[in-house]
């Protein structure tokens, strides 16, 4: 029983560092070089960029040096960003025009400079839906109190050999 529980603390610790390596990877290393993690929810972008992908957008690329192909994001009127493709570009007016890759039509209204939010970078496919499930208060706190109590059940290292 003993050996079973060994096992049980090892997965959960790895299981753990996997998920802080991961969560440092994903989240806080776009953000210190300057990206904004976007989940997707509508498939427009798709195959390129799958539903449930996190896509990182950089504002730190100016809109001048957006072409044609490129994807970005951008802010609708009413605050709901979108990640479409470039397929069009009208440097003088300092407009787009964008297209989703499943979309048969451009989109309706040219994109300006000024709803700019960034171009896509890079995304990881389908891990907006690990994101979600993470961001659900529950499942932080079960998470959080499962490592603390291993810590405080069972310590680690040194203080272990201390007490046997």
């Amino acid at each position: 029983m003993r050996k079973m529980i060994r096992y049980a603390e090892y997965g959960l610790r790895i299981l753990l560092t996997l998920t802080g390596i991961a969560g440092v990877l994903l989240f806080i290393f776009p953000r210190v070089a300057g990206c904004t993690p976007r989940i997707v929810v509508s498939g427009s972008m798709e195959p390129a960029v799958p539903v449930g992908s996190i896509t990182y957008t950089c504002p730190n690329i100016p809109p001048e040096q957006i072409e044609t192909g490129d994807v970005i994001a951008y802010e609708l009127k009413n605050g709901i960003a979108v990640l479409h493709r470039v397929v069009k570009k009208d440097a003088e007016k300092e407009i787009w025009v964008t297209q989703g890759d499943a979309n048969e039509t451009e989109d309706p209204a040219a994109v300006s400079y000024g709803q700019y939010l960034g171009e896509m970078v890079f995304h990881v496919p389908y891990a907006g839906y690990v994101a979600n499930w993470l961001q659900k208060k529950k499942i932080l706190f079960l998470a959080v109190a499962a490592a603390v109590l291993l810590l405080i059940v069972h310590p680690t290292g040194e203080e272990r050999r201390q007490i046997t």
